[in-house]
């Protein structure tokens, strides 16, 4: 009797765990827990693989990704990048995932429904517009899918409206190892193109070059002239060449403050 009485015992509180568990699981954002491994964590051997080439947190420090920013990302397909970019932007932030493969779109809403993630619109774009909403977005990103398109010129060209006027392009492409690579291009290609569609290249990040990438940030024409003319005053003013009379003065003093 006794012996029955501690199993009964011993089973109902194993049935209660279960319980307890399938009910955190079931809670909004349950796959953030732990810092956020679970969203994370790659859904095969092949996402494993490209994050190994194309490390998501360095590569998203290296071009400035942060919290509360609106962004969008070219090609999303399944999601890979898009929840890496979530979980950075944060709540106060949101990013758009486009692609023009609206069943590879339809797991990635799976995903971020099944993480909680909802800080995520997808947008089913076409081979020549992305569709972006205009005007809105701090970034647009693309990670090695940008040999894949038919018309990039004309894609980019179009989706620059959708930049505020800091807004930029990050693009992570792979870089040629011989004439005969097909899915690649060269820095002097992605120059050409996104110059044609209206951009101006601020930087080349180098540091995933052993593994044949380039990360290429871009500024539309606008932006870039008036980062170049901002950066030429405040030259002057360092230097005290400006053109105003109060510009003239060639030592600057740090104001003091009582503390």
């Amino acid at each position: 009797m006794l012996k029955l009485h501690a199993d009964s015992h011993a089973m109902a509180r194993e049935t209660w765990m279960i319980v307890v568990l399938i009910l955190l699981l079931a809670l909004p954002g349950a796959g953030l827990a732990q810092d956020g491994q679970g969203v994370l964590t790659p859904e095969n051997a092949n996402e494993a693989r490209l994050n190994r080439l194309q490390p998501p947190d360095q590569v998203m420090d290296a071009i400035g990704i942060e919290p509360g920013m609106l962004g969008a990302e070219i090609g999303a397909g399944r999601g890979r990048y898009v929840v890496q970019l979530a979980v950075r932007v944060g709540e106060s932030g949101k990013v758009y995932a486009e692609d023009i493969d609206a069943a590879a779109l339809g797991h990635l809403e799976q995903r971020c429904e099944r993480w909680g993630l909802t800080n995520v619109e997808t947008i089913i774009g076409d081979v020549t517009d992305p569709k972006l909403p205009e005007g809105e977005l701090d970034f647009i990103f693309i990670i090695s899918s940008y040999h894949h398109f038919a018309d990039p010129v004309t894609l980019l060209r179009n989706a620059r409206a959708s930049l505020k006027h800091d807004g930029m392009l990050a693009i992570g492409e792979w870089l040629p190892s011989d004439e005969n690579d097909r899915e690649t291009t060269s820095p002097e290609e992605m120059e050409a193109e996104m110059a044609a569609a209206g951009y101006q290249l601020e930087r080349i990040e180098t540091f995933l070059e052993a593994n044949n990438m380039y990360i290429y940030v871009f500024r539309t024409g606008e932006a870039y002239r008036d980062a170049r003319a901002a950066k030429r005053f405040f030259r002057k003013l360092l230097k005290g060449q400006g053109s105003e009379p109060w510009l003239q003065r060639r030592t600057f003093r740090r104001p003091a403050f009582a503390l």
